[in-house]
């Protein structure tokens, strides 16, 4: 396997994100180069499941599956691979072959993780054979690494090999000026169809200030998340803030509703039908961009806020498959518009940033049904409001698990690592932190994140 880039010393890896507006015709070479790439990841997924084939059947190992091997051999059959069965003429020659070469890259990728997680060497769920991508099924993308990325000098237009000059909805400035100071150099750029828009994700290595830059480097607080509220900022001692629930999806469901019962009533696959598809399309893109907003303005004042910040080890994933509750179904289409996961991943990297240092509690902390003024443990169920049994205090939920988060930081932890779901195969992040088995909760290596566990 090809070792991965690691940013030199004083960087960072950071994605910028642009809406493209291509021409009609670039807008078809688009759509080709995701058939395209489906086609490579399809075709090498053929390749690998025929070798597998032939190794239970006869016993000989073959050479394992790699990017470069499988890539040459791509080379050498794509000019009867990639034929036009109407009019019989290749078509390779007008797609780049960055494009062939990411859709080889993910399927050895696939297989990949699909052995590293029989093998154990991956933590969580198990991971399933990859499958063949289909068209309407598969999440449209391919990724450049190679020949001319640039942004013009105007902050309106990016170039990029074959597909030439296009121009972006949004202003280039924020990361143009980076690359024309020499402080940021494009590594790649991946091109994927999110909702009806074409986005461009420009992934370069920028030089960050190396000097803490934090408002209030001695603050320490506690961040619980939840559906009621978003997010609950505290200190020690008192609640300082507080992030409402945007409920996107909650305020455009009747919407969705009425358009979904519109598309039943059409004829699959006619004008009318592709029409409503796409206002549902419309309306999700939509939903997604107002929580990511609200979350990122939340995680970006927080991280140049405070110096310390805690969060708690939640389990998003495990507490979408509660069953058997009343309400279970809107109860897990509310933790899902919640995103409460979204939070603590955004932290991991934004807080080595600005010279903030985060903490992660043990999943199994009863941050909750802990009562800070006297640190009596009860059953409270799904109340919002208790009262302890011991001090007779009274506590809101959200609340007092702020306050007992703020608290561990200062809290020694023995015990197993967080538990954490199945680790995708992408470059390396300073921001990720590292497990932390014995010991109090103190830095870990260069980033400053750290987990915790009791």
């Amino acid at each position: 396997m090809p070792r991965r880039y690691a940013a030199p010393e004083g960087q960072v890896i950071q994605a910028f994100t642009f809406a493209l507006d291509p021409t009609p015709d670039q807008a078809v070479q688009i759509a080709r180069f995701f058939g395209a790439r489906r086609k490579a990841f399809n075709w090498t997924l053929d390749q690998i499941r025929g070798d597998l084939e032939h190794f239970r059947e006869t016993g000989e190992s073959g050479t394992p599956p790699s990017f470069y091997s499988l890539r040459k051999r791509w080379n050498a059959e794509k000019g009867t691979v990639c034929v036009n069965a109407d009019t019989g003429e290749t078509w390779w020659i007008e797609v780049s072959k960055e494009v062939f070469a990411d859709g080889v890259k993910g399927a050895v990728d696939g297989y990949w993780r699909w052995q590293k997680s029989r093998s154990g060497q991956i933590k969580g769920r198990r991971v399933g054979f990859p499958r063949f991508k289909k068209r309407g099924k598969d999440r449209d993308r391919f990724s450049f690494t190679t020949g001319t990325m640039r942004l013009e000098a105007d902050r309106r237009h990016l170039t990029l090999p074959v597909l030439g000059t296009m121009r972006t909805h949004e202003n280039t400035r924020r990361i143009e000026r980076l690359i024309a100071l020499d402080r940021a150099k494009i590594l790649g750029v991946t091109v994927s169809r999110q909702g009806d828009r074409i986005i461009a994700a420009v992934r370069v290595a920028v030089a960050r200030p190396q000097q803490a830059d934090v408002a209030q480097p001695d603050s320490t607080v506690g961040v619980d998340v939840g559906v009621r509220r978003l997010a609950t900022v505290a200190t020690t001692n008192e609640v300082i803030g507080e992030l409402a629930n945007p409920n996107a999806l909650e305020h455009r469901l009747k919407e969705l509703r009425r358009l979904q019962r519109q598309r039943c009533r059409r004829t699959r696959g006619s004008r009318q039908y592709q029409t409503t598809a796409t206002k549902i399309t419309r309306l999700h893109s939509e939903v997604a961009y107002v929580r990511q907003h609200n979350i990122h303005v939340f995680t970006t004042a927080l991280a140049k806020t405070h110096g310390v910040i805690v969060v708690e080890g939640l389990d998003a994933a495990s507490l979408l498959q509660q069953k058997g509750l009343p309400g279970a179904r809107s109860r897990r289409r509310g933790l899902s518009d919640a995103a409460m996961g979204e939070i603590r991943r955004q932290l991991r990297y934004k807080c080595p940033w600005y010279g903030s240092r985060l903490i992660e509690a043990d999943r199994y902390f009863p941050s909750s049904k802990t009562c800070h003024a006297c640190g009596h443990v009860q059953d409270i169920g799904w109340s919002e409001y208790w009262t302890c049994d011991e001090c007779s205090s009274s506590h809101q939920r959200d609340d007092n698990a702020a306050i007992n988060l703020a608290r561990w930081a200062s809290l020694g932890s023995v015990g197993a690592p967080v538990k954490r779901g199945a680790e995708h195969q992408t470059e390396s992040h300073s921001a990720a932190g590292e497990d932390t088995r014995k010991g109090s909760p103190t830095p870990v290596g260069p980033n400053n994140s750290v987990r915790s566990a009791a």
